[in-house]
């Protein structure tokens, strides 16, 4: 009790704001984020794989060498012994909404400054990549804050267990995602004490077997390549673009104007607190203003860098939020009253976003996804499932929640779903040899963008043995497939024997 006693009222609140934070992922059964359910599909059949129950061997095989875009899926599988796969992936949702907050403090306090300020992150967690469900790069994001963080106190008492440490860490962040595993790389070489010659090898050992493997990836493989061929392209949009897209990319992600009244409010807030800290002195690490190089490569490759290329995208919009929350460790917070004053604005946009985000999810939960159980619950397991979306939108968020819902089936009850990344040099598991469906190898680009090209004989008579849809627009001629459930807002065909 003594111990807990001695925490400190700013390490409570960031411990509170974290928590928070979090009811976005557990809040409801199907949040409204677009990449999520094939997230899940993908956890499901590398953790199931040899599972006759799902059929999974029967149709795919699994190619964990040829991708670095494996993290998740791992600790997800893992995590899925205790818990289940869903909720194991509640769980890494959770680690990225309270760990971008309790990371960012752990770097505020190795800097020495005030760590109330990663409050302010709360309401950035709810951004475009979440609504898009870009989860082993969002949870990259915090990863790279306690990797910085800890880089740090390595480099102030340099023992074992401290460069252990740091090297699963760089190993572990490398295999979530390249792109918060390189501004990382960036921050150690920013911070690395370059004066201390006798200590370079002891002190850079830590991170030389990640950085290997992210020259081998981007040297040797597929994804690497492609990577390299877009990062010199230098295609980006015109400045004048890209300088009124920023918000767009940032936090629109709802339809009405709540998520821009919080962003105004948090802009507020920021304004004040730089204000109210003008002549305060901050004793800090003298080596902190070199973290000024994060931003400003994030802005860089924002302005520079193409949305996307064939299954890379969004790239140059994933650089926005990392920008703003890169941003934090750079602010200062007053003393005395007016730290508190900044702390308690802070706390209640935090709290705003967070209630707005899961009043949006609730709406959604309870008026949009309709009787899609029920339609999941008509088909048998391990069936060959491709699905049409027609009416993929949502008045409650931007993007498309619905156009992956598809991989739900795959995660309850195996067998193979259309549309899928299976095959694609960045996924982790490929059809086997002979099992691709037709016209064979995999999805064409935009596949699941567009169900009105997707020719009922040939490509889904006679592979798959049911069709799920959303919407209208499915009129499969007679011989081919059957409806057996009709819903509210889904429909379930079976192929005729």
């Amino acid at each position: 009790m003594r111990r807990l006693s001695r925490v400190s009222l700013s390490t409570w609140l960031c411990l509170l704001a974290a928590v928070a934070a979090t009811l976005p992922a557990w809040i409801v059964r199907f949040p409204p984020i677009e990449d999520l359910p094939y997230h899940l599909a993908a956890m499901r059949v590398i953790h199931s794989f040899g599972d006759p129950a799902f059929a999974f061997a029967d149709h795919y095989k699994l190619t964990l060498g040829r991708t670095q875009y494996l993290g998740y899926y791992l600790l997800g599988s893992l995590l899925s012994y205790v818990t289940g796969i869903v909720v194991a992936n509640v769980v890494l949702m959770s680690a990225y909404f309270a760990g971008t907050v309790l990371g960012l403090a752990s770097l505020l306090t190795s800097l020495e400054k005030d760590p109330r300020l990663s409050i302010l992150a709360v309401p950035l967690t709810v951004n475009v990549m979440l609504l898009l469900g870009l989860f082993p790069f969002l949870l990259g994001i915090p990863l790279m804050f306690f990797g910085l963080s800890l880089a740090i106190r390595f480099f102030d008492a340099p023992t074992w267990r401290k460069g252990l440490g740091l090297a699963v860490l760089a190993v572990a962040l490398f295999f979530l995602h390249v792109v918060p595993f390189g501004l990382f790389a960036l921050g150690f070489v920013a911070l690395f004490p370059w004066r201390r010659l006798r200590a370079w090898p002891r002190l850079a050992a830590p991170v030389l077997p990640s950085f290997g493997m992210a020259a081998w990836w981007l040297l040797r493989t597929d994804a690497g390549k492609l990577t390299r061929e877009v990062g010199a392209e230098h295609t980006a949009a015109p400045l004048a673009t890209s300088l009124s897209n920023v918000y767009h990319w940032l936090g629109d992600v709802f339809p009405d104007q709540s998520d821009e009244r919080v962003f105004v409010a948090l802009l507020a807030v920021v304004l004040v607190t730089a204000a109210m800290a003008q002549g305060t002195r901050e004793r800090v690490r003298p080596e902190a203003w070199r973290l000024v190089l994060l931003p400003l490569a994030c802005a860089w490759f924002w302005f520079t860098m193409p949305e996307g290329r064939d299954y890379v995208w969004p790239l140059a919009p994933r650089f926005p939020i990392l920008f703003a929350l890169t941003l934090i460790p750079l602010l200062r917070m007053p003393s005395g009253w007016k730290g508190w004053a900044a702390t308690a604005g802070a706390l209640a946009v935090a709290a705003a976003s967070v209630v707005n985000t899961a009043s949006h999810f609730i709406r959604f939960q309870q008026q949009e996804v309709g009787d899609f159980e029920q339609a999941l619950d008509s088909i048998p397991a391990r069936q060959k499932v491709a699905t049409l979306i027609y009416d993929r939108a949502s008045p409650e968020v931007n993007f498309s929640p619905f156009l992956h819902f598809g991989s739900y089936y795959q995660v309850r009850k195996g067998g193979v779903v259309q549309f899928s990344f299976a095959g694609y040099p960045h996924w982790p598991f490929d059809y086997a040899p002979g099992k691709s469906p037709p016209p064979g190898g995999p999805a064409r680009r935009r596949w699941e963008w567009t169900p009105e090209s997707v020719a009922v004989r040939g490509e889904l008579y006679p592979y798959y043995d049911y069709v799920l849809v959303r919407g209208s627009g499915f009129h499969p001629p007679p011989g081919t497939f059957h409806e057996t459930f009709n819903g509210d807002r889904w429909t379930v065909w079976q192929r005729d024997y």
